[in-house]
């Protein structure tokens, strides 16, 4: 039996959730399908009912109160009893967990999926950027699993930062979910701009507000290509906008607030956006761009590809591995490049940055992938 650690699937980043639904995807339409296991804690277990019909898998609840002491130690307690309840009652199964986590019990060298170092490179901002205990213990645990990696990138900081290297590290580049495959119903995509308030043309941000995100690049260059021509779209900033600063996302409002009425009706923020919604939003876009300075993967850009709209994206971290078209990339540390490419798109169309997407990230590879690997580590377990 395959026991997947569930918790990411609920409490996660968006990118984590994703995989962690991706990768469920593929266990149940693979050659494991039947043997695996979704285990929630009980301080999870109402949200079971919605997971169980979203993806058809067996789910088993354990006893596991919730801890309330922060993201990664939530995590780290959850994982633990988990390893408790397995050691009780499955000795011999199989544990993969969708993310980076820890546990004092042995888990029987599981399957762990490592999305990027963030931590490793900038510490933690409440700490003078010394890296917490939280992922000092994930590491820890990485040393003593198979560890998926979801780009060439990731892998390289694996080794770089702490020695994990081939073969315990498998490259298993992230894919579409199953929705993105699914022909797009332009009666719903009309209905999500209605519902939106959503014009008939728009550039977009789809990734979150963390630091990492570099938002005050794409406001400065989009402020200037504004400024020098009428014609630019309005920008829609897609997601839970924070309502003040903090040490992680940077001074979001700071810089929003420089620009004042000037950019009144031109920055929109719709708020949170339904997963489901996604593609039809991507697909209604005139551009999306994506100015993150790290990036372990970068699952707008292929989510964005995949419909067929057109894609900028920052030179760094894993960016260029996943979308390698030079002419389309722009620095992450000043706007002058991007403020060029945006003034280019206002004023003759966005169809230069169209390109197709690697068929490397379509769902029917990424889940063949994914098997691949899983079936890899239950061989050298046996």
């Amino acid at each position: 039996m395959i026991i997947v650690n569930g918790v990411p699937l609920l409490e996660g980043t968006a990118g984590v959730m994703r995989h962690g639904r991706a990768a469920l995807a593929a266990l149940e339409h693979g050659p494991r399908a039947g043997e695996t296991e979704l285990w929630l804690p009980s301080a999870l277990g109402s949200a079971a009912g919605a997971l169980r019909e979203k993806t058809g898998i067996r789910i088993r609840i354990y006893p596991a109160p919730h801890p309330r002491r922060g993201f990664s130690l939530n995590q780290l307690f959850w994982t633990n009893c988990l390893a408790w309840h397995r050691r009780r009652h499955f000795p011999e199964a199989h544990v993969f967990s969708p993310v980076e986590t820890y546990s004092a019990l042995p888990l029987g060298r599981p399957l762990i999926t490592a999305h990027d170092c963030y931590a490793d490179r900038f510490g933690d901002p409440r700490r003078n950027g010394r890296v917490g205990l939280g992922r000092r213990l994930s590491v820890h645990q990485l040393r003593r699993s198979r560890v998926l990696a979801v780009s060439h990138f990731t892998a390289g900081e694996l080794e770089t930062l702490h020695g994990l290297r081939g073969p315990q590290v498998l490259t298993v580049p992230n894919w579409l979910p199953r929705e993105f495959e699914t022909p797009l119903n332009v009666a719903r995509s009309e209905r999500l701009r209605a519902d939106l308030g959503l014009p008939p043309r728009f550039w977009l941000y789809s990734g979150g507000f963390r630091r990492n995100k570099n938002l005050p690049l794409l406001l400065q260059a989009y402020a200037a290509t504004a400024a020098r021509n009428l014609e630019t779209p309005p920008l829609v900033l897609a997601g839970r906008w924070p309502e003040a600063d903090t040490v992680f996302t940077g001074p979001l409002n700071t810089v929003l607030a420089e620009f004042g009425e000037k950019m009144a009706g031109r920055i929109l923020r719709p708020g949170f956006i339904a997963e489901e919604a996604l593609p039809s939003l991507y697909r209604l876009a005139e551009l999306a761009i994506c100015p993150s300075s790290y990036e372990g993967f970068g699952y707008p850009v292929i989510e964005a590809a995949a419909v067929g709209t057109p894609v900028l994206a920052a030179r760094s971290a894993s960016l260029p591995e996943v979308w390698p078209h030079p002419g389309l990339l722009f620095s992450p540390d000043e706007p002058a490049e991007l403020t060029e490419l945006l003034g280019r798109a206002a004023m003759h169309g966005a169809e230069f940055a169209k390109h197709n997407l690697s068929p490397d990230y379509l769902c029917t590879a990424g889940e063949k992938r994914f098997n691949a690997a899983v079936e890899s580590w239950l061989k050298e377990k046996s």
